[in-house]
């Protein structure tokens, strides 16, 4: 079942083209980050700036990786060769969870190492042995994986490529970003802090220099780590639970 998975994950354009723009992004953010950046305000962790771009082609790409299967009706097949839905959902889920987490490290290494050679040539000195900033990086590609099961997650849910990516990005960055906002002030600013934004901000930060204010609404780095993996046991519960429950039309 893993083999054949691992097959259609590398078999389909969609795969290589997300990885392609998840790497453009999240090293090209961190060199123009670089490059561009003002010496006197650098935090180590500007080089992780380019996950902003990593999360949405890695989200695109879980959703991907099981909505063409149910869009072209080949799911039927699947099902029929393995009648245990749970199995197949759960093979899909477990081998993209693993390619997304290597890739997401490898991408936040990348781009922690492409900034940091830039910035030394500008004077800017900072290495992986600084506090937390392996801790940092490893936050970094942990969230993108995650964010990526999210969009797993929308795609088994709505089984439509188009509807689930216009509704992925919708929750990520428009409802998360709208409707905290808008909530009364005793409740807002935890609100804020549990968003996938702000979690994945909060993971990716803990080897910044400058101290942080309330007013950042940020969690710790292990309350964001706990955050993220709840959202995502429940971004593997949710489609196994909810597969064995409809048709496949």
């Amino acid at each position: 079942m893993i083999r054949s998975e691992w097959i259609k994950l590398w078999s389909v354009r969609s795969t290589w083209f997300a990885l392609y723009v998840a790497a453009a992004g999240t090293i090209g953010l961190a060199a123009t980050c670089a490059l561009v950046a003002k010496t006197g305000d650098v935090e180590p962790t500007d080089a992780l700036q380019g996950a902003v771009f990593g999360q949405s082609a890695f989200g695109v790409l879980g959703v991907l990786a099981v909505s063409s299967e149910f869009t072209t009706g080949l799911i039927r097949t699947t099902f029929a060769t393995v009648p245990r839905r749970r199995v197949v959902i759960a093979a899909k889920a477990g081998l993209l969870f693993a390619v997304l987490v290597v890739a997401g490290e490898v991408l936040a290494f990348a781009a922690f190492l492409t900034a940091r050679i830039l910035f030394a040539q500008r004077g800017v000195h900072f290495s992986p042995a600084d506090h937390d900033m392996v801790i940092s990086v490893l936050g970094c590609g942990f969230y993108m994986a995650f964010i990526g099961m999210f969009g797993f997650c929308v795609g088994v849910l709505l089984r439509r490529t188009t509807a689930a990516v216009s509704t992925f990005f919708g929750i990520v960055f428009v409802a998360m970003g709208v409707i905290p906002a808008l909530l009364p002030n005793a409740v807002r600013a935890d609100a804020v802090r549990l968003t996938f934004t702000k979690v994945g901000e909060a993971m990716a930060t803990p080897a910044r220099t400058t101290p942080r204010t309330s007013a950042d609404y940020v969690l710790g780095a292990g309350a964001a780590w706990g955050a993220c993996l709840l959202y995502l046991a429940v971004s593997v519960v949710v489609p196994l639970l909810v597969v064995t429950r409809r048709d496949t039309n």
